[in-house]
């Protein structure tokens, strides 16, 4: 199969090459990367793929043709030179190619929740109607796999798994934290974004909405327990009060593999239960995770809330890691966000323009803070 890799240059993006390197039935004909050349170049260099993607001049070896403009890539993309596509980028810029991509037949490997819950606005994403559609999310990734063994009928409720972040048990001052701090997540590596989300926990409330979205099950019968050790990465619950879960070791590696169609468990380690001792399960303190209890109340709403949402944050994230404002300051001003009406869209240029309202408002919120680290 010939797949190409959107945002191969993130710590993601690296996972999945490493992934697909050792499939004979891969054939990479397409990397992207938007900030980073010097990785993109040493990609390149690697894997020889056909094209790459990068928004600004870049020289590369002759074998490799080097697009800078979207309507090329999307063409590729949706032509016969691409047969599967792994999305390992985030936000709201491609949004518009992943529902041209969806309408397809072809594979779409996706690890951005924010383009799900942006896209599920406006048309279903049910897994059982979009055959071609892979959750690359660890917890959604559990929940596909237990759900395929499992007759829906006897489904009463899921549980995502949250390790509580590196602050779970913080006792100090949010505000003391440092992107630093909060970039040294306990039990995974992942890029910049996740990481500062899993420390407020707002991408489990974001998870929700997607679980949501993609298993066609509604929100009252989804819910968070905190599992510290990063062991059990999601749980069901049966109508017969019985639970059903998933355990592993935290690498994605294994989580991209078991969407490979050879299956390989290249990856794969057991769980060694002499090492791990115990297993311990919490709910989220609401009093210190603001964040992931709004996320949900915006999933309650719809109608254009989690898209404002997601631009609102990303907005609060942005500034974090710029130093613009503290850690504990972003629910104050993601909750600032949500006192304004807010437009329920109707199209994807409407989901895009929601977006960009949550932004510019936690964006114009930000401005009136003024912070001394």
């Amino acid at each position: 199969m010939k797949v190409a890799v959107l945002g191969s240059t993130g710590f993601l993006g690296n996972q999945i090459l490493e992934v697909i390197s050792e499939q004979a039935d891969f054939e990479l004909v397409l990397l992207s990367g938007f900030t980073n050349q010097t990785k993109l170049l040493e990609q390149i260099n690697r894997y020889q793929p056909k094209f790459a993607y990068f928004p600004s001049a870049l020289v590369s070896p002759p074998s490799t043709q080097i697009i800078a403009n979207d309507s090329q890539l999307e063409e590729i993309l949706l032509g016969g030179e691409v047969e599967g596509v792994f999305f390992a980028v985030a936000g709201v810029d491609f949004l518009p190619l992943f529902t041209k991509l969806i309408a397809t037949s072809k594979p779409l490997w996706m690890a951005s929740k924010e383009i799900l819950i942006l896209a599920g606005e406006v048309q279903n994403l049910s897994l059982e109607k979009n055959k071609n559609l892979y959750p690359l999310d660890s917890e959604h990734h559990a929940l596909w796999k237990m759900l395929r063994w499992l007759p829906r009928s006897s489904v009463d409720c899921l549980y995502l798994t949250a390790s509580g972040g590196p602050f779970y048990e913080w006792e100090g001052n949010l505000n003391d934290i440092t992107p630093e701090m909060a970039l040294s997540h306990p039990n995974w590596q992942m890029g910049a974004k996740i990481t500062v989300d899993s420390a407020t926990l707002v991408n489990k409330g974001l998870e929700m909405i997607e679980a949501s979205y993609i298993f066609g099950m509604d929100l009252d019968m989804i819910d968070v327990i905190v599992q510290k050790e990063s062991i059990i990465h999601a749980l069901i619950g049966l109508k017969d009060g019985s639970l059903t879960a998933l355990l592993s070791l935290p690498d994605m590696r294994s989580v991209i593999s078991d969407f490979m169609p050879s299956n390989k468990p290249i990856f794969s380690q057991p769980v060694n239960f002499s090492q791990i001792k115990s297993l311990n399960f919490d709910y989220p303190v609401s009093s210190k995770f603001t964040g992931f209890y709004l996320a949900r109340e915006v999933a309650k709403k719809r109608a254009g809330y989690p898209t404002y949402f997601c631009g609102a944050d990303e907005a609060c994230v942005r500034a974090f890691l710029e130093r613009k404002i503290f850690l504990g300051e972003i629910p104050s001003v993601l909750e600032g966000t949500l006192e304004k009406e807010i437009p329920s869209p109707n199209t994807i240029e409407e989901v895009q323009e929601v977006y960009y309202l949550g932004f510019n408002r936690a964006s114009q919120l930000i401005k009136q803070r003024s912070i001394s680290w």
